[in-house]
């Protein structure tokens, strides 16, 4: 009986070092975080999956012009409809929109307001694979530390482990925030 044992915990053990998690993404989202902190704007570039992000952020964009268009027009079921149509129309325009939103040096900068300086002592990468967690569909997140939320996805790729999701309602929060101040002036 006891062999059996030891066996299955020899199967477990193996499966966990070879499945892909915090461990392994460690390296490679540790030089993304570098990256932003250096401001080393090729770095920023290599360490995403710009048409993921760009999709995802494009898509935000899209839904939120939808309802505020449909919002504007009444409400009603036709306000749906015409919000969509026009959120369509301006699909070129959010999509360069997005583009230029997650240039290397604009998610540099905004790393910079959220606290990322040049002087920021990053753990070490056992520490940083401590800190991700390992989700069931393949990626790991990294969470914000007050919240435990998780604000930045990195999944797989065959050049290594790449920024391909950011946390929607933060994304919602920042798109809606050059709206909201210009309607303040």
């Amino acid at each position: 009986m006891r062999k059996f044992v030891w066996i299955g915990l020899f199967f477990a053990l193996s499966g966990c070092a070879t499945a892909p998690g915090p461990l392994d993404a460690s390296a490679d989202v540790r030089a993304f975080i570098i990256a932003l902190r250096d401001r080393d704007l090729p770095g920023i570039e290599a360490g995403m999956d710009r048409p993921a992000l760009q999709a995802q952020v494009t898509g935000i964009a899209r839904a939120m012009a939808a309802n505020e268009i449909a919002k504007r027009t009444g409400g009603g079921e036709g306000s749906q409809i015409l919000g969509i149509l026009g959120a369509d129309l301006a699909n070129p325009l959010l999509e360069r929109l997005s583009k230029q939103a997650l240039e290397p040096a604009i998610l540099a900068d905004l790393s910079r307001r959220a606290g990322l300086t040049p002087q920021t002592v990053l753990p070490s990468r056992t520490a940083t694979s401590i800190g991700l967690k390992r989700l069931a569909d393949g990626r790991v997140c990294a969470p914000d530390p007050q919240t435990k939320a998780c604000i930045l996805y990195f999944g797989r790729y065959p050049s290594g482990w790449k920024l391909n999701g950011l946390d929607e309602a933060a994304l919602r929060g920042r798109l809606t925030a050059p709206a909201a101040s210009k309607a303040r002036r």
